[in-house]
């Protein structure tokens, strides 16, 4: 695949983009070229901040002053494993509250790894509404079929900086149920980058989903998102819009998203910039784009 959320560009927006694909066929972790996949959250940050400073960690999640309304998520808790794809369980699924803020490792560039969570994945969970919460991503189905949504991280459970999409499919951080019509809402911490897909029977080399993703760094200091095309292989081609609460900027197959690893569509890197401390997201998934 392309690196988790590959290499985020210059431009307003450090929401992430794939530049480069991995090599191997099999999804050997141990010899992949971890230091080549192309990913740079950081420095997408930095230029969307217009400077070279890394993006601070800040203090554990605190409420939203914004207090956003409360949007009631229509999934419980816990879902009923057979209903997932391939009974993928993901290590927060049965979480309700977050764990402690891992620190950041790295410099600016690939090696860099934000927050994954103490325990791993505890930085992503299941919530019933929005207030209280600094970050979250609201999911809506709007297609025919029941889905489920996979969000995984830039560095995987095996604690590879770049290992998260192509552990994905196997080992990932959420995993949730999404039936035709209804939203999930999900809260994240701090200083996390995260990516996400209609769990799906389509791989890249690396075994990463071979589809549409979403992408987003949330940051207090400044957050991006965007919608990548890159991976898709031309067979699942349901629609993707993400929007935010806080900026009139939205990312979709038309708009604002990455066609293809060189070829951004809209603004100056693909992606929208959010320059609040907060961000809330709404993420439509379902349907057909052509």
């Amino acid at each position: 695949m392309a690196a988790l959320i590959g290499d985020a560009v210059a431009g307003p927006a450090h929401a992430l983009l794939h530049r480069h694909a991995h090599q191997k066929k099999d999804v050997d972790y141990e010899s992949l070229d971890w230091s080549n996949m192309g990913v740079d959250w950081t420095s997408a940050w930095a230029a969307g901040q217009h400077s070279k400073t890394v993006a601070p960690v800040a203090a554990p999640v605190k409420a939203s002053s914004s207090s956003p309304a409360d949007l009631v998520g229509d999934n419980a808790i816990v879902d009923d494993i057979k209903q997932l794809w391939k009974g993928l369980v993901g290590a927060s699924n049965s979480r309700n509250s977050f764990g402690a803020i891992s620190p950041p490792k790295g410099q600016l560039g690939d090696h860099y790894t934000g927050n994954v969570g103490i325990p791993y994945a505890s930085n992503v969970i299941k919530a019933s509404s929005t207030s209280g919460y600094d970050f979250t991503n609201t999911f809506v189905n709007t297609g025919t079929q029941t889905m489920t949504i996979n969000i995984w991280q830039k560095a995987g459970a095996d604690t590879h900086e770049l290992s998260g999409s192509a552990n994905a499919p196997r080992n990932t951080t959420l995993t949730f149920v999404l039936k035709p019509g209804k939203s999930q809402i999900v809260a994240i911490q701090e200083n996390t980058q995260l990516a996400w897909a209609q769990a799906c029977d389509e791989f890249t080399e690396s075994g990463a989903y071979r589809t549409a993703w979403g992408e987003a760094n949330f940051v207090p200091t400044g957050s991006g998102y965007d919608v990548s095309f890159i991976q898709n292989g031309g067979k699942n081609n349901y629609d993707m819009t993400i929007s935010s609460k806080e900026v009139p900027c939205v990312s979709s197959m038309t708009e604002n998203y990455w066609l293809t690893a060189t070829q951004p569509i809209g603004q100056s890197d693909g992606s929208c910039y959010v320059p609040m401390s907060t961000m809330h997201l709404t993420t439509k998934m379902g349907g057909k784009v052509y």
